[in-house]
């Protein structure tokens, strides 16, 4: 009877520790999708990092716009098309932090223009919703 105990206790304990490390792989890939997907002007794959309920805000010198979903991929869609040349975005650095189903992610970042370079930050919340993770919320800033 002990024996069996300790053995369900193991597993349990294990299978915490595993899906954790699961849902941080998970959030990792989500992250890289976003990032991929925008450089490469693949708006139907940026689009789907989101829940369709997503918030966006731009934080731009203190003054914060904010958008729906539809209304910020349209206009990422139109400033990949205006641009004289291929934009990429890569993330610099991941700081990652979930419990449960929701997770808190801070991404520094690089954006290239031809010889163009910026630089920023995103700050994202991210819902696990059917075991898939999904960014919520979004504010970024350019430094």
């Amino acid at each position: 009877m002990k024996l069996s105990f300790y053995a369900l206790f193991v597993f349990l304990i294990s299978s915490h520790i595993f899906g954790n490390d699961l849902d941080k792989k998970n959030i990792e890939q989500l992250i890289d999708i976003y990032f991929k997907s925008w450089s490469e002007a693949d708006m139907n794959s940026y689009k789907s990092c989101f829940h369709p309920k997503a918030i966006i805000h731009f934080n731009n010198l203190g003054n914060i716009s904010e958008s729906k979903l539809d209304e910020f991929v349209s206009g990422q869609a139109a400033a990949h098309e205006s641009s004289p040349s291929k934009m990429k975005e890569i993330p610099l650095s991941k700081k990652i932090i979930w419990d449960n189903d929701t997770a808190q992610v801070t991404v520094r970042w690089k954006l290239t223009a031809e010889n163009r370079e910026s630089y920023g930050y995103d700050f994202f919340t991210l819902t696990k919703l059917k075991n898939k993770w999904k960014i919520t919320y979004l504010i970024f800033q350019n430094d």
